[in-house]
């Protein structure tokens, strides 16, 4: 037998194993086996109803505007998916297998999931209330999880990946380290083998700093730390950082630029490209207001406020920064080089913690000491 099959049965096996200890149709006679896998109409049906609620998921569009889909409707679909992949493993290797009657109750959860999504469109407007985000970082026990997503990082082949990373932030108490950490994906091991990512900051003695980590042509990765001299920070900025392996304006030497306020402030030539390639060798995620240091603490925090984040997978150019720091442009959530964008402009509807991007494929989690500030005109 291939040896690979072999190994996903396996898989499957333990799998149902775990399951069976959580699924409510399972009992004390019931037993998983890893034998060929069973096949027929009805898991032709439920794989398609899983292919069903995957488009739907990714087309729909959330937001508050009529026509769009609340952010939390799009736990009916994801746990719907769950479930029936779950139902597809019972039937394939639950010994016995699920009666008829089970499998039917199988494609009618589905299918009433489907139609559950659909009927929570919005029908009017919600009233939004403007307000920013206020969290209280500086102790380093409250920040952003933007959770764990190779979105963030990986933006394409070795070599050839070229990204750009934009906001707004306004810091209102610094805390006791020496940096203070916008936005992070940034991480390295103890013994400094390999750093992977990129990171945003204001740094003692009042710069601003993007560092990624980088190919070295020796046994260790290094990093790319471009800087310039920082402006006000006790007010809103906007900080854009444009990074291309293949060069920017035609220099393939050129590999990043830094923008603030709409002005190119310091460029970067580098011979080694962008690394992401140790991404699959730490589990942490991407956070603001502080970052994850040596894999078991949260360090470089402060205090203020973040809005209109931008991760795009390609290298944007001046004309659209400029656009974007005069607030002259829409940001279409379904662009397929948007990575990923919150706005944090208005109190979300539902719970203020959880707080699901413009593309609807992420959500971020606040964690620790937080306010939604409403903005007054």
């Amino acid at each position: 037998m291939n040896k690979n099959i072999s190994t996903i049965k396996a898989f499957y096996y333990i799998l149902c194993v775990v399951l069976a200890c959580t699924f409510p149709a399972c009992s004390e006679d019931r037993n998983f086996a890893a034998g060929e896998e069973v096949t027929g109409p009805v898991i032709e049906k439920l794989d398609a109803l899983i292919h069903q609620m995957r488009t739907l998921q990714e087309e729909a569009d959330y937001g508050e505007k009529k026509g769009q889909y609340p952010a939390e409707s799009r736990s009916i679909l994801e746990n719907a998916i769950d479930d029936t992949n779950r139902a597809v493993l019972l039937i394939k290797y639950q010994k016995p297998a699920p009666s008829q009657e089970e499998k039917n109750r199988y494609v009618s959860n589905a299918e009433n999931a489907i139609e559950k999504f659909k009927e929570s469109v919005r029908t009017e407007d919600v009233e939004t209330i403007p307000a920013v985000l206020f969290v209280d970082g500086k102790s380093n026990q409250s920040y952003i999880d933007f959770g764990r997503s190779r979105d963030f990082t990986v933006f394409g082949d070795q070599h050839n990946q070229e990204f750009t990373i934009e906001f707004w932030a306004k810091v209102k108490e610094g805390g006791a380290n020496d940096n203070y950490i916008f936005l992070s994906t940034f991480f390295s091991n103890d013994s400094d083998k390999w750093r992977n990512g990129w990171m945003m900051y204001w740094r003692v003695p009042g710069i601003i700093r993007t560092t990624w980590g980088r190919h070295s042509s020796g046994d260790r990765f290094g990093m790319s730390e471009p800087a310039t001299d920082a402006p006000d920070i006790s007010q809103w900025n906007h900080y854009v950082t444009v990074y291309s392996d293949k060069g920017l304006d035609g220099n393939t030497s050129l590999r990043a630029k830094m923008y603030i306020n709409g002005v190119m402030v310091k460029d970067e030539n580098a011979d080694t490209a962008y690394n992401s390639s140790d991404y699959d060798n730490y589990d942490k995620p991407m956070t603001a207001f502080c970052r994850w240091v040596n894999d078991n603490k949260m360090e470089e925090g402060f205090s203020g406020y973040m809005k209109y984040i931008r991760i795009w997978k390609m290298a944007k150019d001046e004309a659209y920064i400029q656009a974007s720091y005069n607030e002259e442009v829409e940001v279409d959530g379904k662009d397929a080089s948007l990575v990923a964008g919150w706005d944090f402009a208005s109190k979300p509807t539902g719970r203020d913690s959880e707080i699901l991007d413009i593309t609807g494929r992420h959500t971020a989690k606040v964690i620790g000491t937080y306010k939604w500030e409403v903005v007054k005109d």
